[in-house]
């Protein structure tokens, strides 16, 4: 539990909720034992105006500082609101869907003060059966992009290989390493790595400022690794899911605005033909998943389009 009595907290927990709440008192819960030294710690939750009692929840916790906002104001944004509360020398971005092996947060706190060179650490990822998932990434390739985009693309050998590059797939994680893109799931970094107004791009509301956070970090000199020592278990896309038929034309039109600010405009171009000819397809043969056309011309535009205020029902996000 963070101690108020100081000035400053060695870690601000900045930890985003949206109708997960089983899964974001558990969070909650596994942090007293994540400490195993003087480590002090305050956290402040953002709930995105769920639906499930989760702001009800929290709002009896008196552990926790805690922004209850009306609507779903995406990832990013919430993100940004409890920055600006945050007051310690290291900030840690926590999803709700993580749940922390004993003396964790303490490790990766204490990784990053004996590596002054390094600006941020995340830890070793577990499935919750106990098998090990790979979270962390490299900067995605272009080739890496185009193999994403079905099952049938990833087959090709020369996609496949930039895939499972992009994916380290092939990587050993049993020591502390650099990693270019460290899952912002659970993220330790630095405040002096990071700037003072605002965290992430809002541009961005749900995917790819993770990714813009890291390329911002890496442009500046600033080193990201993962540490094995650190431990979590975590319930993969308990949020996203939650999108449904909106998760791709969220995901499309961030990567559209990503792919203009990392890569030439034919390669913009190229992506944006790929994704009409595969999601005009689904369309056609209305396969479960499909966009509707303004929702896909809106993606193909570069525009994410509004996050939901609630999770979508199978009819909605297959309608």
């Amino acid at each position: 539990m963070a101690n108020r009595a100081v000035a400053a907290e060695d870690i601000s927990i900045l930890l985003l909720s949206w109708n997960t709440r089983a899964l974001t008192l558990e969070c909650l819960d596994s942090l007293p034992a994540s400490v195993d030294d003087g480590t002090t710690y305050e956290v402040i939750v953002v709930d995105n105006g769920s639906r499930d009692g989760s702001a009800e929840a929290l709002g009896s916790r008196d552990d926790i500082e805690l922004i209850a906002n009306p609507e779903n104001r995406g990832y990013a944004a919430a993100v940004n609101q409890a920055y600006r509360r945050a007051r310690g020398e290291f900030v840690l971005l926590l999803n709700s869907d993580v749940e922390f092996r004993r003396g964790a947060l303490s490790t990766l706190l204490r990784f990053l003060r004996d590596r002054p060179d390094v600006a941020g650490v995340g830890p070793l990822y577990l499935n919750p059966d106990g098998t090990q998932q790979q979270h962390h990434y490299r900067f995605p390739s272009f080739g890496a992009t185009i193999g994403n985009m079905s099952r049938l693309l990833v087959r090709i050998p020369p996609l496949a290989r930039r895939v499972r590059d992009y994916r380290m797939l092939d990587d050993d994680f049993s020591q502390p390493r650099p990693v270019e893109q460290p899952s912002a799931t659970c993220l330790l970094i630095r405040r002096s790595a990071l700037p003072d107004d605002e965290l992430m791009d809002e541009q961005y509301p749900i995917y790819f400022n993770d990714v813009a956070l890291a390329h911002s970090l890496a442009a500046r000199g600033h080193a990201l690794w993962m540490t094995p020592e650190a431990v979590i278990v975590h319930e993969h896309g308990a949020s996203t899911r939650q999108l449904g038929g909106l998760l791709a034309r969220q995901h499309i039109g961030a990567h559209v605005r990503y792919l203009k600010a990392t890569e030439p405009r034919y390669r913009v171009e190229l992506y944006r033909a790929f994704v009409l000819v595969q999601k005009l397809a689904l369309i056609g043969l209305r396969r479960p998943g499909r966009l509707r056309l303004r929702d896909l011309f809106g993606a193909l535009r570069g525009d994410p389009g509004p996050v939901p205020a609630a999770p979508l029902t199978k009819d909605q996000s297959e309608g």
